[in-house]
C-alpha cells in the first residue's frame, strides 16, 4: 500500500496537495494517484485533473469543483417520488 505523502512546502496558489484533494473530492489518495497514472498514459481521467509541480502532483481547486459538478446530479423531489414503487394495496377488512 502506498505511503501517504508528506508535503514540506505549501501548494501553489489555487492548488492543493493529494491529502486535501482527497478530502475535497471524496476519493482516496490512492485512487487520485491511479487517476493520475491513467491521465498520464491515456490523456483522460476518471477523477479531477492533476497537474505536475516539479515531481509532485497537485490538483487545481477549480478542477475539483468542476469534476464534482459533472458527477451525477442529485435527484430532485419529484423524480424520487416517481421512482418509488406503488404502495401495496391494503386488504379490505
Amino acid at each position: 500500500m502506498p505511503r501517504t505523502p508528506t508535503f514540506n512546502q505549501p501548494p501553489p496558489p489555487g492548488h492543493v496537495w493529494a491529502d486535501e484533494a482527497s478530502r475535497l473530492s471524496g476519493r482516496s489518495i490512492e485512487q487520485l494517484y491511479k487517476d493520475r497514472q491513467k491521465q498520464k498514459r491515456t490523456g483522460s481521467s476518471n477523477g479531477p485533473w492533476c497537474v505536475s509541480v516539479g515531481r509532485k502532483a497537485a490538483w487545481r481547486i477549480a478542477d475539483i469543483d468542476a469534476w464534482l459538478a459533472g458527477q451525477a446530479p442529485s435527484p430532485d423531489e419529484q423524480s424520487l417520488r416517481d421512482s418509488r414503487p406503488p404502495e401495496p394495496a391494503r386488504a379490505a377488512a
